[in-house]
């Protein structure tokens, strides 16, 4: 740095500045917290269905939220200058600062991806697609465990990352700077890894797209949250850019805080719409549901179809001149009895007086089989095998 020494009135780049920084980050991360409430109120209140997907996005949050901490806090120490001219006991601060975030950080985007995978599990019941899941969920829990402990222990004692002057023994390695190659190795490694697992997360549920029958408002929606994820990769490969560029802010010199900005703004976009995306999911449908509630208007259209009898009456009643429908309300008949009956008789036989109606009669008793023109009630019991996946 003394030997490539930056000129200390150099204007600050637009990724450098605190505005920047506090404007780019802290809506991102209100949203995301956004996401989360409905995602949870919908778990909780609506399906009563929380489960282990629900838990790691709420813990992705949370360390989301610790991490985005603790970059404003490192504002103070000097991030966004020139790493020379902070001052030694700044310089040890940052580094302190740095050392949590950056661990958060790796931690999360393992975290988030498992979230995801947790969800797929949910919709692939059995099959190919489910296995796929499962062994994604494998590989992103190796990865996840192993570059969060280098990034956790990156020296023994860990507190040598930070003050290495007080501890020259200390044994250090990958991003405990125990040298420049694998400092920057490691750094990009993850770095790629993230994007690639990113891409391979998000692009996983296309294969709803083919499944049959499928409807277009379902289409409309899944493709959102695809073009959310589409956002999450790009993220992820411009943060990767940026730091193949820089050699995880070492080139053209060794500058932390001055190359660092960029891909640590990128970092927290990246997790708060994964986290965003991984919600959707879950809210959106009902969300739609009270929408299209309040601003849809329902028309009702009331139909009236008659049937003709076999006098080409129209009338559903057979047409009887001997009783007449004009019945008073209080229920009694021409006679003056107070018991009315539902029978008429001509010419000394006892006929059916008001339902001889043919599909009147036949649901009279509707279980059994139609015995009146082949009129009534049948129930059949299509059975098929359960579904792969069910959105």
């Amino acid at each position: 740095m003394l030997l490539h020494a930056p000129d200390p009135n150099e204007p600050l780049p637009i990724s450098n500045r605190k505005e920047t920084i506090y404007g780019a980050i802290i809506p991102f991360l209100l949203v995301s917290w956004v996401a989360i409430g409905l995602r949870m109120w919908v778990r909780f209140r609506i399906m009563r269905e929380p489960g282990w997907d629900d838990f790691f996005v709420v813990l992705a949050g949370c360390l989301n939220t610790a991490a985005t901490t603790l970059v404003l806090v490192s504002i103070n120490y000097g991030l966004g200058q020139h790493y020379l001219y902070i001052g030694a006991s700044n310089m040890v601060k940052y580094q302190q600062v740095f050392y949590a975030e950056n661990a958060i950080y790796i931690t999360e985007t393992a975290i988030i991806k498992i979230s995801l995978l947790l969800q797929y599990l949910r919709i692939f019941k059995a099959g190919t697609m489910r296995w796929i899941c499962i062994s994604l969920l494998c590989i992103i829990s190796l990865w996840g465990v192993t570059y969060a402990t280098l990034a956790w222990l990156p020296c023994w004692p860990v507190r040598a990352f930070w003050n290495r002057l007080e501890m020259p023994d200390a044994k250090c390695w990958g991003f405990g700077f125990a040298d420049l190659n694998s400092f920057i190795s490691l750094f990009e490694s993850h770095t790629a890894l993230n994007m690639v697992f990113d891409f391979t997360v998000f692009m996983t549920p296309m294969v709803l797209f083919s499944k049959p029958n499928l409807r277009m408002k379902n289409a409309f929606a899944m493709a959102g949250i695809f073009v959310t994820g589409a956002v999450v990769v790009f993220t992820s490969i411009w943060r990767l850019t940026s730091i193949v560029t820089t050699k995880a802010a070492t080139q053209p010199f060794i500058d932390f805080t001055w190359w660092a900005p960029l891909s640590i703004l990128l970092s927290c976009l990246e997790i708060d719409l994964a986290i965003t995306c991984a919600s959707m999911p879950v809210f959106w449908p009902h969300f739609e549901k009270s929408v299209s509630a309040i601003f849809v208007t329902h028309e009702v259209h009331v139909t009236e179809h008659r049937r003709l009898d076999d006098t080409d009456h129209e009338l559903e009643l057979v047409h009887s001149n001997s009783c007449s429908l004009r019945r008073k309300a209080s229920g009694k008949s021409e006679s003056g009895n107070s018991r009315e009956t539902l029978n008429r008789t001509e010419g000394g036989t006892e006929q059916a007086g008001y339902y001889q109606d043919a599909y009147v009669a036949a649901q009279v008793v509707p279980m059994e089989k139609p015995g009146l023109g082949g009129m009534g009630l049948e129930t059949n019991v299509d059975s098929e095998k359960p579904p792969k996946w069910n959105l």
